[in-house]
């Protein structure tokens, strides 16, 4: 294992010269305002820094992508600086508290903290986290419904100069309200792409944010390291041109003119799409044959 992992990771190493072509190379040439040509698609991977391997297949993934990783875990800065490498975009990973008083490690914001203990375990994750341009919340469905600390979390962004994403792990959640009213380039999440772990259902789910994106000219997906979602998504993305979508970065649709979504947006039923239920039907046999 720990060979082809290094394979993966030397092979990785050997691509930004080619991924410089997708990305621009600095936030500076970004600052005028994009108008984009089609509809745009941002895939964000969650959970990236507990698994070395899962961690590199996810930056394989080709093109434009965004890298959710978590604070102070074991691989967290190989993968940031990797990612980095690459000209993906980096996001802190923050874990915040929920209504199940689910465990969280290292780098978790609850209640339990005054504003000065919170904005410091938080300016800490980000101080610690290469190649950082952004952050999103790491479950948080009970932290992401208090006003007061989202606040706390947008004076810090504000400070740092970086964009937030609301990955909506609950209805209630104000996160991104309160980044929009604080002026913090914001997102919120359209779709999650794999809370159930099967092919099958990861197309459905990526059809969905295809459409989104084609109906309001921009989507925005949430999928993990799991191996499922990434041999999905390394031929998935691969068919966006033909269906009239650019695979996108965060920071690039943040600089695009984009049109806000409803909330009801991800609830509308996946349609057929050819190429993508073909490749479905591709993977299964594959992974059939793997099996036997």
């Amino acid at each position: 294992m720990q060979s082809r992992i290094h394979a993966l990771y030397c092979c990785i190493l050997c691509l930004p010269l080619l991924c410089q072509a997708a990305e621009p190379a600095s936030p500076a040439q970004q600052t005028a305002p994009l108008k984009p040509a089609k509809a745009q698609l941002a895939i964000i991977i969650d959970d990236v820094g507990l698994n070395l391997e899962n961690g590199v297949r996810a930056l394989a993934i080709p093109g434009p992508m965004t890298f959710a990783i978590l604070p102070h875990r074991k691989y967290s800065s190989q993968l940031a600086y990797l990612a980095g490498r690459l000209n993906k975009d980096v996001m802190l990973h923050a874990p915040m508290s929920t209504v199940r008083n689910t465990e969280l490690g290292d780098g978790a914001l609850d209640e339990s903290l005054d504003e000065s203990a919170f904005k410091q375990r938080l300016m800490f994750s980000l101080n610690n986290t290469p190649n950082i341009k952004g952050m999103n919340n790491h479950m948080g469905s009970r932290l992401t419904a208090n006003s007061l600390y989202m606040q706390w979390v947008m004076e810090v962004l504000k400070e740092k100069h970086l964009f937030f994403v609301d990955s909506r792990t609950s209805a209630d959640s104000v996160a991104y309200d309160i980044a929009q009213q604080d002026n913090i380039p914001s997102l919120r999440r359209d779709i999650f792409l794999d809370h159930e772990v099967n092919t099958e259902f990861v197309n459905q789910q990526f059809k969905k944010a295809v459409q989104i994106a084609r109906k309001y000219g921009s989507a925005v997906a949430i999928g993990h390291p799991h191996r499922v979602t990434l041999d999905y998504l390394n031929r998935a993305v691969l068919e966006l041109p033909e269906l009239g979508i650019q695979q996108v970065t965060v920071s690039t649709m943040l600089a695009s003119q984009i049109q806000k979504r409803p909330i009801s947006a991800p609830m509308e039923p996946a349609g057929m799409e050819p190429s993508l239920d073909g490749l479905v039907k591709q993977l299964i046999t594959q992974n059939n044959t793997r099996s036997n």
